[in-house]
């Protein structure tokens, strides 16, 4: 890393592969902000790479160019999701850090693949799940670990997609697993895996209701139940979430000394407490913001398909554990075994509603 300034600060650059992801603006403010990181250019065969420049003020510079320099140590892959793969080993073999864009392909194959690059070239990927650092994400965990809750039996979770994204090419990739229950879904997914581990087998439906919209989405609604040894989690899922944000997502855990709420959108959580398990007895709340700032903004000339990110906070806490994980060696947050594990369960989830919501094991 290069050392700049008076105080011999390190810097980390970065280099762009890829911008036409709705959050790639998003990321590259949250980086822009830091003090310790440099950006050198941006690449992509788009179009939309010379407003997105002009933008951020970065230099268009093709693939080989940004893998071949010395400067940029870490960077961003945000394409479309058949490249995401191909980008990323591409970049842990020029000796890059990676952090790319969820779900880092289209398929369970294709995450496979990044997974067997991470332990050929021994570099650290991060995947972008940015909503894993919600600290109501964080508090549900630590309720879990700690035994907060007792013995948690059932778990219910609710998804959807808003601003009518379902619809949008960018959720509609006819080789991706699916659609916006793969897109989009999967943040739920990550945080189920995240709390709860692997589950043995899943059921579901996943359903495009014949006569509602036109024929530019692949799904409406689903509905899925994932079998664990000692829990049942249900999942239910809406393409057509009225809702602007994530308003409606709510993950909640019921134990037999406790019951938890939580959201990432704006961030809150609800704890029931029995008052056997070291916790007073009675309801606790807790709300980090009103999110007077909204989370998608407007579509740009760079984004003119989907609105671009407005509320960069999970950014910034993202950039943050992945130079931490860069700097010092620590493990990173998401790995891509995390993002194939993730691919594997949404698999089974539509190979489950093809065959009318018969039982579909976990080959993992």
């Amino acid at each position: 890393m290069s050392k700049t300034g008076t105080g011999e600060q390190d810097i980390v650059g970065f280099g762009c592969l890829g911008i036409t992801h709705p959050h790639t603006s998003g990321r590259v403010k949250a980086l822009q902000r830091r003090t310790d990181v440099k950006i050198f250019g941006a690449a992509d065969d788009s179009a939309l790479l010379s407003p997105f420049a002009a933008e951020f003020g970065l230099e268009r510079r093709t693939r080989e160019a940004i893998l071949s320099d010395d400067r940029i140590h870490a960077v961003l892959v945000h394409s479309k999701s058949e490249k995401m793969a191909d980008l990323t080993i591409e970049a842990l073999e020029a000796g890059k850090a990676v952090l790319v864009e969820k779900p880092a392909g289209r398929s369970a194959a294709d995450a496979r693949r990044i997974v067997d690059a991470v332990q050929r070239t021994n570099g650290l990927v991060q995947v972008g799940y940015c909503w894993h650092f919600s600290p109501s994400v964080e508090a549900m965990q630590s309720a879990i670990e700690k035994g907060r809750l007792g013995k948690i039996l059932q778990v219910r979770a609710h998804a959807g997609c808003s601003h009518n994204e379902a619809a949008t090419s960018h959720l509609n990739d006819p080789e991706d697993i699916g659609g916006a229950v793969f897109v989009i879904g999967c943040h739920m997914i990550e945080r189920i895996l995240n709390h709860f581990g692997l589950p043995k087998s899943v059921n579901a439906r996943i359903t495009k209701f014949p006569g509602f919209r036109g024929t530019e989405s692949r799904e409406d609604a689903a509905g899925a139940i994932l079998n664990y040894d000692d829990k049942v989690i249900s999942i239910d899922f809406m393409s057509w979430d009225v809702l602007p944000w994530a308003e409606s997502w709510d993950l909640t855990a019921y134990g037999t000394e406790g019951i938890m709420s939580s959201r990432v959108l704006p961030a809150s959580y609800k704890v029931y407490d029995s008052g056997r398990a070291g916790m007073p007895e009675g309801w606790t709340e807790w709300r980090e913001t009103s999110f007077p700032e909204g989370w998608a903004a407007r579509k740009t000339e760079y984004s003119p398909e989907l609105a671009e990110i407005d509320n960069t906070v999970y950014f910034d806490r993202e950039a943050a554990s992945f130079l931490n994980s860069f700097r010092n060696g620590t493990p990173s947050a998401i790995p891509a075994t995390q993002a194939l594990n993730i691919n594997l369960v949404i698999e089974a989830l539509y190979a489950s509603s093809e065959s009318a919501g018969a039982e579909v094991h976990l080959k993992v």
